[in-house]
């Protein structure tokens, strides 16, 4: 087996995590919940309001909103000085099962012609509590709430009528918009089910892919995810645009690892890994071909320019800010994608440039084309770089 097809034999599963940004998850969750309480405040102003301007206020709005208010007020305090949150969900899901108990109970008992009136409002309630726990609690738990606190709202008034000796035919109403908001409820529960598991294999999914496509130690794409990039690539060659590889190695990479473990290396693997793309285009595919190895391709590009790409990543990666035990430098080989090409010629043609470069030194770029008049691959050094200047002859 030659060298070029041992670099084209598929790279091995990676294990290990994946590298990503820090989610501030909580702050944002935060910042959601003050707003919903400010909004809560302001409702609850202008319905204790309105319920005073009724010809007979209803006794438990008179009383619960003052409740909801302070509560509301509490939990804003709460969680502006960042304070646990799962504290406010305690308090609030206990303040309104209070509320629902008292307009359960005391609504049928105080009776009069705006009896079934005041009893609707605490479905409304009941449908706010339950999508209030969906976005504070996981849907497992939202739904017991949910369940328990409509089994409370709605066995309870019935319990309430039948001691009063209200007849069924009278609070006919009342089951009609107990069933509205059973409907509604369940709907809720479901969907955030769905929800709930169509998210959970979505993100299986996407990990699942990330693992298959990323290498995990510096990010890029891996050799696996490489693939079928360059295969379009190579299509896109043979509708006439031009394009090349660049195949890239850190120079006596070994010697890091030997001399400051495999910590350091590991580091500067990814440092070199994150300036690479910064001195690319967003068209242009980089990924980790393998140990110290990154291979570049670039979309519409000629020999000469990429030759030129090929430098700014040698200079950018020569200049980086590291300490001087971490500083590393590249050689770089460079192929121009030929129509009609296989991928495992044009990478070997990278491969020799490489091979050239590092025999003539390290810290260079070679290029490499192909004679078109006998198709035969051919080495091609009519300038030798060297920090960037033509070496002498």
């Amino acid at each position: 087996m030659t060298r070029a097809e041992r670099r084209m034999k598929p790279a091995l599963p990676v294990a290990g995590g994946l590298p990503g940004r820090h989610q501030t998850w909580d702050e944002t969750r935060r910042r959601i919940y003050m707003g919903i309480v400010i909004v809560g405040l302001l409702v609850q102003v202008t319905i204790w309001t309105l319920n005073l301007l009724r010809p007979h206020p209803d006794p438990v709005t008179l009383f619960s909103n003052p409740l909801f208010f302070a509560m509301s007020s509490w939990n804003l305090y709460w969680l502006y000085t960042r304070r646990p949150i799962e504290v406010v969900y305690l308090v609030a899901l206990v303040v309104c099962g209070l509320v629902i108990l008292a307009r359960a109970v005391v609504t049928p008992l105080i009776g009069g012609p705006a009896m079934l009136t005041s009893l609707e409002d605490l479905y409304w309630l009941l449908v706010i509590v339950s999508i209030v726990s969906f976005l504070m609690l996981d849907y497992r738990r939202a739904i017991v709430v949910t369940a328990a606190f409509y089994g409370m709202g709605a066995l309870l008034p019935w319990a309430m009528l039948a001691l009063s000796g209200v007849s069924f035919a009278q609070a006919a109403r009342l089951g009609q918009v107990q069933l509205l908001c059973a409907i509604t409820l369940a709907t809720l529960c479901s969907l955030s089910w769905y929800r709930e598991h169509f998210v959970l294999e979505r993100r299986a999914f996407e990990l699942t892919h990330r693992m298959a496509n990323t290498d995990a130690l510096t990010g890029l794409h891996n050799r696996h995810a490489l693939y079928p990039l360059l295969d379009a690539l190579l299509e896109r060659v043979e509708g006439g645009h031009p394009a090349a590889l660049l195949l890239i190695d850190i120079d006596h990479f070994k010697g890091i690892n030997d001399r400051l473990g495999h910590n350091v290396g590991d580091e500067v693997l990814r440092e070199v890994a994150r300036s690479l793309p910064r001195h690319l285009r967003e068209d242009d595919i980089v990924g980790r071909w393998g140990g110290e190895e990154f291979l570049v391709a670039l979309v519409g590009i000629s020999a000469d320019d990429a030759v030129a790409v090929a430098e700014r990543l040698r200079r950018a990666v020569g200049s980086r800010d590291a300490p001087p035990e971490q500083q590393v430098t590249i050689s770089v080989g460079v192929a121009p994608v030929i129509a009609g090409e296989r991928l495992q010629a044009c990478v070997s043609r990278a491969d020799d440039a490489l091979y050239a470069a590092k025999a003539r030194g390290r810290n260079r770029v070679e290029l490499s084309e192909v004679k078109a008049e006998r198709n035969e691959e051919t080495l091609l050094t009519p300038e030798l770089f060297q920090d960037g200047e033509p070496a002498p002859a």
